[in-house]
């Protein structure tokens, strides 16, 4: 007898979308969270976008099920649902409760019922050059009442304030939003992320510290429960991380990067320049007559010596993570430009210079660090700064 041949499973194939689809997921993408899952579902013309957005949504936690439920009433395409189920069995994998989507299967799926409880709402800010970042975190357990958590964390010294209060909606509303305009701006994401930087956060803090925050300390058994902690930055749910490898990592769109208003806060800190800086000065300064050829030679060699102490192996990492952080919040604000160019210097980031070439983001940081602070010294000195000369070595050409 002949033996029976196992027919394999045809691969998925992605759904082919024009430019103006695949805008319309990129815009939709953004909104999933901040907006109506209804709302969402209204501006999705047809199954082909409903798939491909349903294949591009992150499914870290349960916030994505409402949106999944909407697309489910709204759209009966066989194709549509496959990819449902496919998004839900990624959930479920994950260890992310379904519970919900399932109660909603033996009911009329016509009419979406609402929900008796609102999805945690999840927001976080910019990181400044301290890696300092505002996070919030709403949730809705039952009744009127919103439980709130808000801090300010690091991602490499500790939490270094957190709050979490029982508010009625209003007042949640009212903190969050003035939150947002002394931390902010806030962008909303998923609560495996918030829950992700958290955590990384309390685990520096009690390597660093005992005494941890008593209002974080009484979130986290319900955070830890809740969400998933994410094995990869978010940003890569929406951008991936081939579609960077074009942009092109010059000084000036460095410098471009680093001027945004959001990250001009970028520096290397003063304390850790200082001895190097002095260094610089002492060649202009040096008795011993040297030509300019000569000055720059021993310039860049301290400038060398400078990104090869600051940055160390653990230092270029948790730059590139940084970078990465901002690229998400870029992309959320609809700077999706800005975010590639972010993603392509985190990716540049962590690598070594070699002898011929620097690292471009290492070098760019430091330059742009000596000159903010040999301006800063020359206007509080102006006499000082004429007395040595109109030309510093250290100011860039």
């Amino acid at each position: 007898m002949r033996r029976k041949t196992k027919t394999r499973k045809k691969p998925i194939s992605p759904v082919l979308l024009n430019k103006e689809q695949e805008a319309l997921i990129t815009i939709l993408l953004r909104e999933v969270g901040s907006a109506e899952p209804g709302e969402l579902v209204a501006k999705v013309p047809d199954s082909a976008c409903a798939q491909a957005l349903i294949a591009r949504l992150p499914l870290n936690d349960v916030s994505t099920i409402p949106l999944l439920l909407a697309l489910r009433a709204g759209f009966k395409d066989k194709g549509v649902g496959k990819a449902i189920k496919r998004a839900v069995f990624k959930l479920k994998r994950s260890g992310v409760s379904t519970e919900e989507f399932h109660t909603e299967e033996g009911e009329s799926s016509t009419i979406l019922k609402p929900f008796r409880k609102e999805p945690p709402r999840c927001y976080v800010g910019a990181v400044d050059g301290a890696g300092l970042r505002a996070v919030v975190i709403i949730v809705h357990r039952g009744g009127k009442g919103r439980d709130v958590g808000l801090g300010v964390v690091s991602d490499e010294q500790d939490i270094q304030e957190f709050f979490y209060r029982n508010l009625s909606k209003r007042n949640a509303k009212e903190m969050k939003e003035g939150f947002s305009r002394d931390a902010g701006p806030l962008v909303e994401t998923s609560l495996s992320h918030a829950a992700t930087i958290l955590e990384e956060s309390y685990l520096r803090h009690i390597t660093l510290k005992s005494d941890v925050p008593a209002d974080y300390l009484e979130l986290r058994p319900w955070l830890l429960e809740n969400a998933s902690l994410l094995a990869r930055p978010v940003v890569y749910d929406f951008i991936p991380e081939t579609s960077i490898s074009d942009t092109v990592l010059t000084y000036s769109r460095l410098m471009e990067l680093f001027d945004h208003e959001l990250m001009e806060s970028w520096l290397i800190e003063i304390e850790a320049l200082r001895p190097f800086m002095e260094d610089m000065f002492k060649v202009e300064e040096s008795p011993i007559v040297l030509t300019e050829a000569q000055k720059s030679d021993r310039v860049r060699e301290i400038k060398e010596k400078c990104m090869s102490k600051i940055f160390s192996p653990e230092r270029r990492e948790l730059l590139k993570r940084r970078l990465e952080e901002m690229g998400y919040v870029f992309f959320k604000l609809g700077q999706e430009e800005t975010a590639c160019l972010a993603l392509a210097a985190a990716h540049a980031a962590d690598k070594e210079g070699t002898i011929l070439k620097a690292n471009p983001v290492l070098e760019t940081l430091l330059e742009r660090s000596l000159t903010f602070y040999t301006k800063a010294m020359e206007e509080r000195d102006p006499e000082q700064s004429r007395e040595k000369g109109e030309s510093s070595p250290i100011i860039l050409p």
